[in-house]
């Protein structure tokens, strides 16, 4: 009697010989060759057309602005990319500027909007925490749409612990916020904690926009006249004017040789009172 098998009789056989197992050496240049993609990959942000919109509403990428502030090699931290970049909207790293350690993070709006969610909201509070554990200055480059909605209470609890953060460093160690692009909700919310705010010229920061207040309230109004330098710098939210994003980061290099660098000396509190959980 014929054996049954559950192989389809009319399926054409293939004529390609059987791979050879791959050898542990071979399977672990593939691996070696996956985490060089995977590191280079955040380098190239969302993708040339993402790079090529920021760059055709007069906006760098986080990269860019990086190279601005220092001409040395960026220590990046936290590289929680993974393989669909997720993490990438924001970079967190420590800088060597003019010989002295300097936090740093950015949001790379070319990654879903710069948007923050769970993940990225834990990146930005270790680089904050860390920034007031050993006494060093915190740069942040703003340019956020603010929570990723898909998230869910992700980005709200994401927020909830870069808010934290923020909180316990003030006073401690001096925070420089940067205001790129278009930020809105916890974009706005989380920079203006900062000790210094500059916003450069064309640019919009607020709790909502011009549409909403349009639909909310039946008020026609410009994002200038909402959000922008004008507005910020009269009410006292901004503390500088920058004409565009170099004049910006420029003004935020000139501004740090003011601020006092506490980093060779003992930290300015334990580090047991950095967690988050108090």
């Amino acid at each position: 009697m014929e054996e049954l098998s559950l192989e389809n009789p009319f399926e054409p056989k293939s004529t390609e010989a059987v791979s050879v197992e791959e050898s542990p050496k071979m399977l672990y240049d593939k691996m070696l060759a996956r985490g060089e993609e995977l590191l280079k990959k955040p380098l190239r942000g969302g993708g040339e057309s993402r790079v090529r919109v920021q760059h055709s509403k007069g906006r760098m990428t986080v990269w860019e602005r990086i190279k601005v502030l220092t001409s040395a090699e960026p220590h990046i931290t936290f590289q929680n990319w993974g393989s669909e970049l997720d993490g990438a909207g924001i970079v967190t790293g420590i800088l060597d500027i003019d010989g002295r350690d300097v936090a740093v993070y950015g949001h790379d709006f070319t990654v879903r909007a710069g948007s923050m969610d769970a993940t990225n909201g834990g990146k930005i509070a270790r680089l904050i925490l860390m920034a007031g554990e050993h006494g060093i200055p915190l740069i942040g480059m703003n340019d956020s749409a603010g929570a990723f909605v898909p998230a869910g209470v992700g980005g709200l609890d994401g927020y909830s612990e870069a808010f934290a953060a923020m909180r316990k460093i003030s006073g401690v160690v001096p925070s420089i916020m940067l205001m790129f692009g278009y930020n809105a909700g916890g974009g706005a919310y989380l920079p203006r904690q900062g000790s210094f705010v500059i916003q450069p010229e064309n640019t919009f920061f607020g709790l909502t926009g011009p549409n909403v207040v349009r639909e909310a309230l039946g008020e026609d109004i410009t994002a200038d006249d909402l959000g922008g330098p004008k507005v910020h710098s009269k009410s006292g939210v901004v503390d500088l004017i920058a004409p565009d994003e170099l004049g910006a980061l420029r003004l935020a290099l000139r501004l740090l040789r003011y601020l006092p660098d506490n980093n060779h000396s003992a930290p300015p509190f334990r580090s047991t009172a950095l967690s988050l959980d108090d």
